[in-house]
């Protein structure tokens, strides 16, 4: 099956073509940056970065923008209260951004423009728009006309007749949006044919789209949020210049939300990425965005993140398992005994991603594929050395879906090691007081003291610590209830 993709502008899934052969070029809106980036700016980095990564293991070669919106009402608000200057503010925001999306395993994007170097490209597409009759100018500021272009609304599909606004001011129609704004006291300004100013919110994302991508897109993106009026304005403004359509699929991700609550300062509820990333490790929260679809809202809850992490962590100790066996054992047979898993994961995983991106399917299987290894683990009719090269299969096929993902890719030990380091800190627990516990076990069991063993083992348990006796010594992890 060919790649399916939903489009949010016919509102039905299409199988996806690029106007090139062989490339993608890929625009998503990025953060405005006069805060820290929070878990819904990484739930559409995540899967902005999956859908590339999965474009580029299909073959194609992506261009990815992904744009700084360095210039902002909310940038410049902040500037007046600290008394400093909106740019150093936003660029500041913009290396903590870089620092999280890297926290998170976001690879950069081919292009991460900010705004305030594209002054000049801007300011040429304004004029453009004023000479075709689309903008005119009110004041110091200038406007684009929507009742120039017809097509408005096509994307949200509203009517301009329902676009209401009691206040209109100098707009010809209530709906008119702003292409330039005419500088105010305690604004960042620049020069420009119509006075001093800066640039309107949307005009922003269409000239970097052009100035990196050309006048057509593959593929727009952004969250649900933005389809009215950011992107509605992007198309009115786009193809009222250039005579053409601006992109070709539009695909639009679910919103975060934080116990079935919209995430929001005032309520209390409001996760920063460095938040989220000390209360659960980078593939858990990758796991828990990827487990639904991206269309879908994201409740990020409590309940939610246990159940991910729980998921993460048996994937982890099967990897960890394999990995002891494969590096203890000798290869004593080269028949591939999972051939048919093996075989049919990657199958599997085309499947899932080319039905619009379905990772949630994929994560689905991973889930059966793992119990089905677990089995072949455990099975203690087939000997170890027998087991050497089908594991070793499954692993190359396994590299491929979670190279995609960017999951499960981490050193199995190293990752278990600090996962049971988080956990111990975000419930108190000091990992000294385990470690003596263990040795207080173990020399109760040198004495055959049972009793005190087990009420040591339970009491280790209440703290939801696994015991583990082995050959090599006692082990201890993350008991899961």
């Amino acid at each position: 099956m060919a790649l399916q993709i939903y489009n949010t502008l016919t509102k039905k899934k299409e199988e996806f073509t690029t106007l090139t052969p062989g490339k993608v070029k890929m625009y998503a809106c990025g953060v405005t940056v006069y805060d820290e980036s929070h878990i819904g700016h990484a739930s559409q980095a995540i899967i902005f970065d999956v859908i590339r990564n999965y474009l580029e293991y299909s073959g194609y070669e992506v261009t990815y923008v992904r744009n700084f919106t360095d210039i902002d009402d909310k940038i410049i608000k902040k500037a007046n209260e600290t008394g400093k200057d909106a740019l150093e503010i936003s660029s500041h925001f913009i290396k903590r951004s870089q620092e999280d999306m890297a926290l998170l395993k976001i690879r950069p994007a081919t292009h991460e423009p900010r705004v305030s170097n594209h002054i000049p490209d801007i300011i040429s597409f304004i004029e453009g728009l004023i000479s075709k009759g689309h903008a005119y100018q009110a004041g110091g500021d200038v406007l684009f006309d929507i009742s120039t272009f017809k097509e408005y609304g096509k994307l949200s599909k509203r009517k301009i007749d329902e676009l209401i606004n009691e206040d209109t001011g100098a707009k010809k129609n209530p709906g008119d949006f702003a292409l330039w704004k005419g500088v105010k006291p305690g604004e960042p300004s620049w020069d420009s044919p119509w006075g001093k100013g800066r640039p309107g919110w949307h005009i922003e994302c269409s000239v970097m789209a052009k100035k990196y991508l050309g006048e057509t897109l593959d593929i727009h993106g952004g969250g649900m949020d933005l389809v009215f009026p950011h992107h509605e304005n992007e198309i009115a403004q786009s193809e009222a210049l250039h005579d053409k359509p601006f992109s070709r699929f539009w695909i639009h991700n679910g919103l975060i939300m934080v116990n079935r609550q919209k995430m929001s300062k005032s309520l209390g509820n409001f996760y920063t990425i460095t938040r989220a990333a000390e209360k659960a490790p980078t593939d858990v929260i990758r796991f828990m965005i990827l487990s639904c679809h991206y269309g879908s809202n994201i409740d990020f809850m409590e309940s939610n993140l246990t159940t991910a992490s729980k998921r993460v962590h048996y994937f982890y100790r099967t990897l960890s398992k394999i990995s002891q066996l494969c590096s203890s054992v000798k290869e004593t047979d080269s028949e591939d005994l999972l051939k048919d898993l093996n075989t049919s994961m990657e199958k599997e995983f085309r499947a899932a991603m080319d039905d619009d991106f379905s990772t949630a399917k994929v994560i689905a299987f991973l889930s059966e594929t793992f119990s089905q290894i677990n089995e072949f683990l455990d099975d203690k009719s087939i000997k170890p050395g027998r087991k050497i090269h089908s594991l070793n299969n499954f692993k190359t096929g396994l590299l491929k879906v979670t190279s995609v993902l960017n999951i499960l890719n981490d050193e199995p030990e190293a990752f278990l090691k600090s996962f049971r380091t988080l956990y111990l800190k975000n419930n108190g627990i000091d990992e000294k007081e385990i470690t003596d516990l263990i040795n207080k076990r173990s020399d109760a069991r040198k004495a055959k003291d049972f009793t005190l063993s087990d009420k040591i083992r339970d009491e280790l348990a209440d703290k939801n610590i696994l015991v583990q006796d082995t050959p090599s010594g006692t082990e201890w992890d993350i008991l899961f209830k």
